[in-house]
Order: C-alpha cells, then structure tokens, then sequence
C-alpha cells in the first residue's frame, strides 16, 4: 500500500499479529531507527495490529539499487539477473545464503555495469585496483571509505580495456 505525503507518494505498511519493528525494517532494508522517527513510535516493543506504518524512503549508495522481491523469486535467480555471485548478493543484504526471502522485501543490488569484490585478508589498495582492472578514481568514486578489513565490499566499475594496447582506448 502507499499514502501520499506532501505530494509525494510513501509505501506503507500494516502491521500483523506476531511483527516486531527490527522485522518489519529488514523486510524493507531499512533501519530500526529510520522506521522509528518517520512513524514517531513511542512504544517499539510492541506494535498493536493493523497500525499502518509509513515506510522511510532510503536511498540506495552510489552504484546500487534497490529490488523488491517478487513471488517465487530467489537469491540464485536475483544475483544471475544483476550478475552478482549469490554469496556476494547475501552479504550485501545482511543474508545467510539459504535464507528465506519474501516477496516485497527490498534488496539492495549493483546497478548495471557495477560489480562488487569482497576485500581479503592482505589486500592493498594496489592489489585491488589490479585485481579489478579499475584505477584509484574510480574505486574511491563508489568507495568514499575503504579501511581494508576483511570482508569489506568495494563497489567498481570495470574500465573497458583497449583491444590493442600499442593503439590505447581509441581504437
């Protein structure tokens, strides 16, 4: 469902017997606090059925989307679709690989011609910009912080390399 605030149209939702806010904010990818401060919720613990919730608009970072998951979707058909590996579509979720996921859930997703990489044990920003075939600009573009901690996602977009490197990008 949706409710129109301002002129601008808000999805909603109405809460079920048995939800809990941190249930209801992963379900739309959210976070607890954003869900808390746009409905102006006072008692979290507990939320009576059939509240209708508005749900806050989140901006997905640079380079990524977001998917709203379907009936009969699954994280296998979603990662082929945005070419992305499953495991790196979990992690970029918050998910186990084999979770359950539902329909109307919002997953975050690279955009076309972005990939993901999952930093390593010993990486360098150099060992990643050759790994990649990217250069220092364009990771920092859609990486603002990188710490260079295991497991980190780096987002890139890998530059299109010459056909013939005596003739350069141009030929």
């Amino acid at each position: 469902d949706s409710i129109n605030i301002g002129g601008k149209e808000m999805e909603t939702y109405i809460v079920k017997e048995g939800d809990n806010i941190a249930t209801i904010a992963k379900k739309y990818n959210i976070s607890i606090v954003d869900l808390i401060n746009q409905n102006n919720l006072e008692n979290v613990y507990y939320l009576e059925p059939g509240l209708e919730l508005i749900i806050p608009e989140e901006k997905a970072p640079l380079g990524f989307t977001h998917y709203t998951v379907k009936k009969g979707d699954n994280l296998y058909e979603i990662a082929k679709r945005y070419n992305i590996s499953v495991k790196d579509l979990s992690e970029l979720n918050g998910l186990e690989i084999n979770e359950y996921i539902y329909p109307e859930q919002r997953l975050l997703v690279p955009e076309e011609g972005v990939q993901v990489y999952i930093t390593k044990d010993g990486d360098t920003i150099q060992t990643i910009i050759d790994k990649l075939g990217t250069n220092r600009e364009e990771i920092f573009v859609y990486n603002p912080k990188i710490y260079l901690l295991p497991e980190q996602l780096i987002a890139y977009r890998k530059r299109n390399e010459p056909k013939d490197p005596e003739k350069g990008l141009n030929s």
